[in-house]
């Protein structure tokens, strides 16, 4: 297979004014302006996009809300609250204080599912806090957040005593989970 590279075209206008009024400008060439000045640091050049670490950002958004990671340094400073920690039967988990179940006409087990609705809340938080940064995370973050808040509400619904009780919050899990999973859908598993 052979590749060739064709020249780079000059533009092509349909402008009616005669060539000598155009001022006389150099080739135009495929060159990246830098906006910085030229004195400026290389951390400050980079900071726009050191926000997000790279690599998993559906691992990173696990760590985020299991505690394996802290919440970033200015999450509180951008967001406006201090995300805690909680220790649930099956692991600890970060939470927005601020967070709650938002169910149209609150149906439902609500406060059932409170905890996994606030570090649901904590991790959309975080989609929001590096858009905010100038850096998104990955689709593959909220997909990640979403799945642990499928997750936390099954593992509640199958902690039940009762088997009346376990189908019922089984089927409020999946009724919440698949809500919440088409909204992603819909909103392009971006930051919402």
């Amino acid at each position: 297979m052979q590749i060739r590279n064709k020249p780079v075209l000059t533009p092509q206008t349909q402008a009616k004014e005669a060539p000598a009024t155009r001022p006389a400008a150099p080739a135009a060439r495929n060159v990246v302006k830098d906006s910085f000045s030229s004195g400026t640091a290389a951390t400050q050049r980079t900071a726009a996009v050191s926000g997000a670490p790279a690599g998993d950002h559906g691992k990173l958004m696990n760590e985020y809300l299991t505690g394996a990671r802290p919440p970033p340094a200015d999450f509180e400073k951008v967001m406006g609250y201090k995300p805690y920690s909680i220790q649930t039967p099956h692991g600890q988990r970060m939470q927005d204080p601020l967070g709650y179940a938002s169910v149209p006409g609150q149906i439902g087990p609500v406060k059932e599912f409170d905890k996994a609705a606030k570090t649901h809340d904590y991790g959309y938080d975080l989609l929001r806090y590096f858009e905010k940064k100038g850096t998104p995370l990955k689709p593959e973050a909220r997909k990640a957040a979403d799945a642990l808040f499928r997750k936390d509400m099954f593992d509640y619904a199958n902690d039940q005593k009762g088997v009346m009780d376990r189908f019922k919050y089984r089927a409020w899990a999946q009724i919440y989970a698949t809500a919440v999973e088409l909204n992603s859908l819909r909103q392009g598993n971006g930051p919402p």
